[in-house]
Order: C-alpha cells, then structure tokens, then sequence
C-alpha cells in the first residue's frame, strides 16, 4: 500500500508539470506580460525588501552592540530601543557616507566642466595654429573643399532642420524624464519607508513566516527549508560585506600609487572607482573612463599612465584580491568566483554579476554537504 500510494503521488506531480508546461508553452507571451505587469505594481515593496536587506546587515552589528550595555540607567533604555536607534543609526550612517563621496566627486567634476571649453578653445588655437604654419597643406585643403561641388546652403538647411527637430525632441524628453524621475523618486520613498517597517519587525515578521510554514507543511521539510533561507542570508549578508571589503582596499590601493606617480585627481578617481567597484568587473571600468576623461583635460600623457595603473591594479584585484576575499566570505573557491561573475554577466548583466556569486555559493555548500552524506553512506573516502 506504501508503494502504492508512492507511485500515485509521483504520478499526480508528473500530472500537475506538464499540465505547467503545456501552460507555459502555450500561453507563455501573456505569462511574461502578467509577471512584468506585478513587477511593476510591486516593486515599491521589492526595492523596500532589498534595501532592508542590505541595511540588516550594520543594524544587526549595531543592535548587538547596544545590547551589551548595562541594565541600568540609559543602558537599560539603549537596550529596550536598540533596535530604532540601529536603524536610525544605519541610516545615518549611510547617508553620511554617500554625502562624503558626493562632496569629494561633486566638485571636481563640476571644476573639471568649467576647463572643457577653455581646453577646446586651447585645442582649436593650437590647431589653427599648426594650419597656418603650413600654409601650402591649407590652401590644398580649401582647393580640394572647392572642387567637390558641395552644396553648402542644402546641408545648412538640413542642418537647422535637424537642430530644431531635436529640439522639440529634447523638450518632450525632458518632459518624460521629469515625469519618470518623480514617479522613481516616490517609489524609491515608498521603498524606504517600507524597509524600516521590516527592519523595526523583522522578529516579528520572521515568527509569523516560520508559523504559516509549519502550519501548511511538514516540520522535516520545513526545516531543511529554514536551514536553506538561513544559509542564503548568511551567504549574501558575507558577499556584500566582502564587496565592500574590496571596494575599499581598490580604492586605497589606487590613491596611494596616483599619489606616488603624482597623478591629478588622486583623490577624487579613488574614491570613484572604490565606489563604482561595487558593481563587479563593470563598476570599475566605469570609473576608470571617467578618471581618464579628468586625467586628460590636465595632461594627456598622466593619462597614458593612468590607464597602465588601472590595468595593472585591476589584474591584482581580479586574480588575487577579489577572488581571495569574495571567494572566502561566500565559501566559494576562487576559480567558481571566476565563473559565477562571467556566467551572472552573460545571463543578467551587472545585476547577475552580483548575484549569482552568493547564488553560487549556496549551491555549492549544498552540494558539497551533499556529496559528503552520499560519499559516508556509501563507505567510500577520495582523498
């Protein structure tokens, strides 16, 4: 009867998946359109979850800090609200250091802004000075200009038509991308304001997630469940801190070889580039077109070596620093760092960079515990 009962239940799932499949291959168009459509409607609440998650991680610190102090006196009311001064603390300190970076970046970008049109006045007198001093090439040009027969009137007047066009283009533009900045920026409030609800009751929140589950399920299952969640959050919580580890150390490693080389903005680009890094392979690069930009307005040779800088350090931290940190935070060996990034970029673009490494992560603890349980029972010890 045992086996019976086990041979009907793994026929009815079989049912039900390709029921789902043949769901899915028929109407899969409308499916995607459902999804992107509750993505849309929910995803004040998503952005909310991923910002309470990113900002569990100095609250939790923080909280538990606060609790070591003593029962009495303001001790005693740090403890009993250690939990609203964390947050509050958290997002303070968040803040303060986006602010920082803000007032490093900000200014010189904006200094930077004010030489452009005194460097391409520069650029253009030199230019016309080298045309002058080579007055048989010059006139050769305006000869060979006159002899093409270009009609000079036609192209001005597409020229203005164009300009105008684009114009009225950039104007409704303008329009749509004023619109869409308040609809992000009240999404993004929404966002906030729903991570401190989660943050201020994640106890309770988790409580009631661990009662509907074992109410609807049974408690093995429910446990392997919990242990899974539980490694996932740690695993994510060790990636972003290691992210950020490494972040820190490019940027330091960057500011004190620009101050070396007496490299212009050596402050500033480090501080650009540890920020961007957070966003593996591609932030850096980022970062690294914009320091040559700076670079180059001041002395386009520094540049040149900027860029033999950026090459160099970015061979240290990709084949040392980020997979010896990273690697080590998730528990992922370097060489699967390697290809959760390569395989996160193809897939999802910088989102999957970031990703798929804590994914890869959970996925290989998994199947590691796994492979040692089947290994045991087995008998069998590969050295």
């Amino acid at each position: 009867m045992e086996l019976e009962k086990k041979i009907r239940d793994k026929i009815a799932i079989l049912v039900v998946l390709a029921f789902l499949l043949y769901i899915g291959f028929s109407y899969w168009n409308n499916i995607i359109k459902i999804f992107i459509e509750g993505y849309t409607l929910l995803f004040p609440f998503i952005l909310g979850g991923c910002i309470a998650f990113i900002l569990n991680i100095p609250v939790t610190f923080i909280s538990k800090k606060l609790l070591n102090c003593n029962d009495k006196g303001m001790g005693k009311i740090v403890k009993k609200y250690s939990t609203g001064i964390s947050i509050v603390v958290s997002f303070f300190v968040i803040i303060g250091i986006f602010a920082l970076i803000f007032s490093i970046i900000i200014p010189n970008i904006i200094e930077t802004a004010a030489m452009l049109p005194k460097t391409f006045d520069n650029s253009t007198k030199a230019f016309q000075k080298w045309i002058d001093s080579n007055t048989k090439l010059s006139s050769n040009i305006v000869n060979l200009v006159n002899n093409m027969g270009i009609d000079w009137d036609n192209i001005f007047n597409k020229v203005k038509s164009i300009v105008f066009n684009g114009l009225g283009s950039m104007l409704l533009s303008t329009v749509e991308a004023a619109t869409t900045f308040a609809s992000a920026t009240v999404e993004f409030i929404l966002g906030v304001i729903f991570s401190i609800y989660i943050l201020a009751q994640k106890k309770i929140l988790g409580i009631q997630f661990k009662k509907v589950l074992y109410a609807f399920m049974k408690k093995e299952k429910v446990d392997s469940i919990l242990r899974v969640l539980k490694l996932t959050n740690l695993t994510f919580s060790n990636f972003i801190t290691g992210q950020c580890i490494v972040s820190a150390i490019l940027g330091m490693m960057f500011f004190i070889i620009m101050i070396i080389l007496k490299l212009p903005y050596a402050l500033m680009i480090s501080v650009l580039i540890g920020f961007l890094s957070i966003i593996p392979v591609l932030g850096s690069a980022i970062g690294c077109a914009l320091g040559i930009l700076l670079i180059v307005m001041v002395n386009p040779v520094k540049a040149g070596v900027f860029i033999l800088v950026f090459l160099v350090i970015k061979q240290i931290e990709d084949n040392l620093v980020y997979p010896k940190i990273v690697g080590d935070s998730v528990g992922l060996p370097s060489i699967w760092v390697l290809v959760a990034i390569t395989l996160g970029g193809k897939t999802l673009g910088v989102a999957g960079m970031i990703i798929f490494i804590p994914l890869f992560s959970v996925a290989y603890v998994l199947l590691r515990k796994e492979v040692y349980i089947r290994l045991k029972e087995k008998g069998l010890e590969i050295e």
